[in-house]
């Protein structure tokens, strides 16, 4: 009938999909429909998974007409492959050429970033020096892992292709010991109290391990200690509390090496580590390069690999971290960039910041306005807070590169530089 509106789609209808975009989550987009495995200029058949008030999500069944670009999925435990769950590597179906050009695609029409280029990794696999893997499965039977994207189902990773071989089999040689020692996971619906994650970083020569545990006795963990031969050193955090921060505040080494030094920084059981320190290492001197020298503040600076880089050329350098662990490596008192600016009443000539996915926010923004540096430079792991950033700091500021990185090589996941100058230091050609 004529006039007459298309039915809604259930779950469990299969429905072919033109399929318009890319969204950041590495799905597909076509109207208000979300679709899994799908690509943009894809056609495809698609099993509906869930319809919701405002959205529908759909999972790839069949390929009616693909990109150039698609191949093979490489990985057993993809949520594409035959026995897979794992939905960590949404673009694996698409060569790393092709991956580049839909996340440059996606940065435009989603958060309107027009970036320059998206620079390539080095390593397409194997890349990932620092990982966290949530634990999982009763007495006998745990795993490690993560969860199924936009669930709390988990997928099992042994032997995952983007980890450092080095790190991929500690884990699962922490997971069999785990088994073989009737070690269980933390589980709050069964109100079972064991570990609840892993975190696992190494130099490329040595793993640094940190048993993230809601049990107060560690009994069973140092039993687990001899039988982790793959791991250097072996920490415990204590959690407790509910949701699923995958770690406490303080952590106890149990034995071995307390500390790595990647890059010349050193990472201790607890502090932030860049997930491809390769790609990190070109990021931190893109987002050095050009700010000058004179009076610098390095908000969220980690471990101190920006604020190293600042102090071989600027006059005076303060770091701004909020983390303990990085700030007394820094030797500064942990605090948080909205209450260091705000307590700041003298001039500086520029800003080096690498803030969280969500951004700078409205707080520090607001505080940069105030206090008007020439220059501002943003490492942002997040597009959509550093649009916000951007939109916020007009007033006074005009972007003069924006860089992308393909940090991490099969996902959506992209860093990009900005630089901004102040409006009033611009030199007209």
């Amino acid at each position: 009938m004529q006039g007459q509106a298309e039915p809604r789609p259930r779950a469990g209808d299969r429905v072919t999909f033109e399929v318009e975009s890319l969204l950041p989550s590495g799905e597909g987009g076509c109207g208000r429909t979300r679709i899994a495995g799908a690509f943009p200029g894809e056609r495809v058949v698609a099993r509906i998974d869930h319809v919701g008030k405002h959205v529908t999500f759909a999972t790839t069944l069949e390929v009616e007409r693909g990109r150039t670009g698609r191949r093979a999925i490489p990985c057993p435990r993809h949520v594409d492959s035959d026995d897979g769950r794992c939905s960590g590597c949404a673009l694996m179906a698409l060569e790393e050429v092709d991956q580049r050009a839909v996340l440059r695609e996606m940065l435009l029409e989603q958060h309107g970033l027009e970036v320059s280029e998206i620079v390539a990794a080095p390593e397409s696999l194997g890349y990932r020096w620092s990982a966290k893997r949530i634990a999982f499965g009763g007495p006998g039977k745990l795993r490690l892992g993560s969860f199924m994207r936009g669930t709390n189902r988990p997928a099992d990773m042994r032997g995952c292709l983007v980890d450092h071989p080095l790190i991929a089999a500690a884990a699962d040689e922490l997971a069999e010991a785990a088994q073989k020692l009737g070690i269980a996971a933390h589980d709050e619906e069964r109100k079972r109290l064991g570990l609840r994650a892993v975190w696992l970083r190494t130099d490329g020569t040595k793993v640094l391990a940190t048993l993230v545990t809601s049990e107060a006795n560690a009994d069973e963990l140092i039993r687990l200690s001899p039988r982790l031969t793959r791991c250097d050193g072996l920490a415990v955090s204590f959690y407790r509390d509910g949701g699923n921060v995958l770690r406490g505040a303080e952590a106890t080494v149990l034995r071995g090496i307390e500390e790595l030094d990647v890059n010349g920084t050193p990472i201790g059981p607890l502090g932030f580590m860049q997930p491809n320190p390769k790609v990190a290492e070109q990021m931190y001197d893109d987002l050095v390069d050009g700010i000058g020298g004179g009076r610098i503040f390095d908000l969220y600076a980690g471990s101190g690999a920006t604020t190293r880089r600042l102090r071989a050329t600027a006059s005076e350098v303060l770091p701004c971290e909020s983390h303990p662990e990085a700030a007394r490596s820094l030797r500064v008192d942990p605090e948080t960039a909205e209450v260091f600016l705000a307590r700041q009443t003298d001039a500086l000539d520029a800003v080096v910041a690498n803030p969280p996915r969500k951004g700078l926010g409205a707080a520090v923004t607001g505080e940069l306005l105030r206090l008007r540096p020439a220059r501002i430079h943003v490492m942002a792991c997040g597009p959509a807070g550093l649009a916000k950033d951007i939109g916020a700091l007009a007033p006074a500021y005009r972007l003069e590169s924006l860089r992308a990185y393909d940090t991490l090589p099969q996902t959506p996941h992209v860093e990009l530089i900005a630089k901004l100058v102040r409006v009033d230091t611009v030199v007209e050609p």
